[in-house]
């Protein structure tokens, strides 16, 4: 009976936090916290561990309890033009990003790191897969939510299309090929939670996208990064 009470407690406070994001238009970041931060102990973030558990880089990441050092845009400014480090420091400072924004989580548990590696790695994968972080946001949810089940993915997920569907119908078809093209993109391309993004800012864009199996990357979509920053030169 009080695990009920608690899965209620939790469906009640996710739905006003999802609520809060969507008429914000995605503003609020802070409600992708505070989802994140709900789903902790639950049945469906025990789920997802035991499927990070089951990729062996990730597992060996999550039992080392590897975050990687503090990112520094200013030293990856230096890297060469199309490496990763120089990419992903020249997106941030465009949209005048933080990379370091988010929400801190003492790592108690498996869990805990599974959330505090994706909050930190989450613009990097932006980056990557070529969806804008100011309009393809779905696209990359949809990915986490494919390759292991992320709750705040899959809860944001099916929020979005409920939302659409209700209140801005236009808007399911700009949604619904966004989260097409993530789900395709996660059932090819390697674990994304499985990677030391730090070991290779100095790596090629293109090295990257072609060890990860990222064959596709999403480019002339309207929610495209290339289509939100059109005037940065960058290594597409």
């Amino acid at each position: 009976m009080l695990q009920q009470f608690e899965d209620l407690f939790r469906t009640v406070r996710n739905l006003h936090s999802v609520t809060d994001l969507l008429k914000s238009m995605g503003e609020k970041t802070d409600n992708v916290f505070d989802i994140e931060d709900n789903f902790r102990g639950s049945n469906q973030m025990k789920a997802c561990v035991e499927r990070v558990k089951s990729i062996p880089e990730a597992n060996a990441l999550m039992e080392a309890r590897y975050l990687g050092p503090k990112i520094d845009l200013e030293a990856l400014s230096k890297l060469p033009q199309g490496t990763l480090g120089h990419t992903y420091a020249t997106v941030m400072k465009t949209l005048g990003f933080d990379p370091n924004f988010f929400r801190q989580r003492a790592i108690e548990s498996d869990e805990d790191w599974v959330t505090m590696r994706l909050r930190k790695t989450h613009d990097i994968v932006h980056v990557l897969t070529g969806f804008g972080p100011t309009g393809g946001e779905l696209g990359l949810l949809s990915i986490q939510a494919v390759q292991i089940g992320y709750p705040m993915c899959v809860t944001m997920q099916v929020s979005s299309f409920g939302l659409a569907f209700k209140r801005q119908p236009e808007r399911l078809s700009d949604l619904t090929d966004q989260a097409a093209r993530g789900m395709a993109m996660a059932l090819e391309m390697k674990p994304v939670i499985a990677q030391r993004w730090e070991d290779g800012w100095d790596k090629p864009m293109q090295q990257w996208r072609k060890e990860l199996n990222i064959s596709n990357p999403v480019i002339d979509e309207p929610y495209s990064l290339k289509n939100r920053l059109p005037s940065l030169d960058l290594a597409w």
